[in-house]
């Protein structure tokens, strides 16, 4: 016998309450894990807190050897259009430490552990319009509702594109697409975005 246990691997059901303010979590039988983020119940609205919490599940998620194939979607009639209002509070208070800690480190985890941390296959269902859509995008298989709209936000902020969804647009849409998308603030509606290959599938709501 080893002198030495294996380290326990994550507990669904204590992960499923860990995560719940941030996503609802069911997972079948077979394996089949759906991750549906939420705020308060309903559509994402972004903040250090939940921007923070995705590398962390999909870290989680990648991580317990029961899961086979992740779903991940949103809640509501959208997926991502708002701010939580008191959510980039603390980048107020102290702009130095989470300029670093929320915009860089955690957005720089957030895009490698879904490419790098799930070693199973990834469904992204986007079920609505929304920014930050490259959760979604960057699953190896993406289906989104016939009313979903992909944007990024930087240029209507009259902010310089630069984010996980500037890398996802390089990589679906090639150079040149992905520089009109993002230095003019393209709406990119679900027809376009089956044509450009973005998505596998438009489906009913």
């Amino acid at each position: 016998m080893s002198l030495t246990s294996f380290v326990a691997t994550p507990d669904f059901d204590e992960y499923k309450e860990r995560f719940k303010q941030h996503y609802k979590m069911e997972r079948r039988d077979d394996g089949v894990i759906l991750v549906q983020a939420h705020t308060k119940g309903g559509p994402i609205q972004l903040s250090v807190e939940n921007h923070r919490s995705l590398g962390q599940m999909l870290k989680t998620v990648g991580a317990d050897p029961k899961n086979e194939i992740m779903i991940l979607t949103g809640s509501g009639e959208e997926f991502m259009m708002d701010a939580d209002p008191e959510g980039f509070k603390l980048e107020e208070e102290d702009l130095a430490f989470w300029a670093y800690e929320h915009a860089y480190k955690d957005g720089r985890i957030n895009v490698s552990s879904l490419v790098n941390d799930l070693e199973i296959p990834t469904i992204g269902v986007l079920n609505g319009p929304g920014f930050h859509t490259e959760i979604c995008l960057m699953c190896d298989l993406t289906i989104c509702s016939e009313d979903a709209i992909i944007y990024d936000l930087h240029y209507d902020i009259g902010s310089v594109p630069g984010d996980g969804i500037h890398s996802c647009f390089q990589e679906l849409l090639g150079v040149k697409r992905a520089a009109y998308a993002l230095l003019t603030g393209q709406a990119i509606d679900a027809k376009t975005a089956l044509e450009y290959g973005m998505v596998n599938e438009v489906v009913p709501r």
